[in-house]
């Protein structure tokens, strides 16, 4: 049983994600994967899957267990950039991760030499979960992220006290204590401190809910837990923008110029948070994609928005504004 604590500054700082965690439903992904959970709304999913399924894909596997799911698995929207990013891990979480791991079982060669910091090892990390990315997360996230803004947009008005005896079946909410049977069967206590909770709707969450980054002192713990999801997962019928542009304007300009109409105006930093980047990094794309017209910048004060074009708007929809008559 896992019983989580709160004080009265932690039931005001409660808060329903907004968007998905991608770095989380990557893992989650892998883990039910790895526990043979079925479930048929995610039929579709495996199926297409293991219909391009690349063998190295296995090698993550090595990172899991039943009841151990790592938390170090870095998804950008750019896969080159999930690679540099999961490479980079620092040590600390992936050695106590698999000292976890090595606990239940015997850690295969290519886990022994992620854990003791490895480069080829951590390099090959970082491109199976990149490649992964490509083939089980890429084609079905703007499904995940309309699931997960519903999901938010169900839950973000109502009471903590609605909220919490709400969430899920398996929790009981006895104020101040929200408590939920542990697969291992273990009791444990997680005292919030004023840091809060973070409900995180997951669409690859396993059925019951998972508490995670609790540990950390200086982090919101996350509570996890499986987001309704009304009809089976689906890859996207058509490619999306960011796929049909990235021969013209690279993987992550195209997504930046998506991001941009779907969320626009925005401002550079909102960008930056849409794409997984650094603020400055989503600066220099998006003076790019103005100085080719695609997009406009206004600046008020310190804080410059980001607008798509007449022309930004008819390449995402796929075809070019018909030119005047001479």
């Amino acid at each position: 049983m896992l019983r989580i604590h709160f004080g009265t500054d932690d039931l005001d700082r409660i808060r329903v994600a907004e968007r998905p965690d991608m770095s989380m439903e990557l893992s989650l992904s892998v883990h039910a994967l790895v526990s043979g959970r079925c479930d048929p709304r995610f039929q579709v999913w495996r199926n297409r899957l293991r219909a391009s399924w690349n063998p190295r894909t296995a090698l993550l596997f090595d990172l899991y267990t039943r009841s151990a799911i790592p938390e170090f698995l870095t998804v950008r929207r750019d896969p080159g950039a999930t690679e540099s990013a999961t490479a980079g891990t620092p040590e600390e979480p992936l050695r106590d991760h698999l000292r976890s791991v090595g606990g239940e079982r015997e850690l295969s060669a290519f886990a022994r030499g992620v854990a003791a910091g490895d480069q080829r090892a951590r390099k090959l990390l970082g491109n199976v979960t990149a490649d992964y990315q490509t083939r089980a997360i890429d084609p079905y996230r703007r499904q995940i992220e309309t699931i997960v803004t519903t999901e938010h947009g169900r839950r973000r008005i109502t009471e903590p006290d609605q909220v919490l005896g709400s969430l899920h079946p398996a929790l009981a909410w006895r104020r101040p204590v929200l408590s939920f049977p542990l697969s291992s069967g273990c009791r444990r206590d997680v005292r919030l401190d004023g840091r809060g909770l973070l409900l995180q709707p997951c669409v690859f969450g396993p059925r019951r809910p998972v508490i995670a980054r609790f540990e950390d002192p200086h982090q919101q713990p996350v509570l996890l837990y499986p987001a309704r999801i009304s009809g089976p997962l689906q890859p996207e019928t058509e490619p999306t923008p960011s796929r049909t542009l990235t021969a013209l304007l690279g993987q992550t300009r195209a997504a930046a110029l998506e991001a941009i109409a779907a969320h626009g105006p925005c401002s550079t930093k909102d960008l930056a948070t849409h794409l997984g980047i650094s603020t400055a990094s989503a600066s220099e794309h998006a003076t790019v994609l103005a100085d080719s017209g695609l997009t406009t910048k206004d600046r008020t004060g310190r804080t410059v928005t980001h607008r798509p074009t007449p022309l930004g708007q008819a390449l995402l929809a796929g075809h070019l504004p018909t030119p005047p008559a001479e």
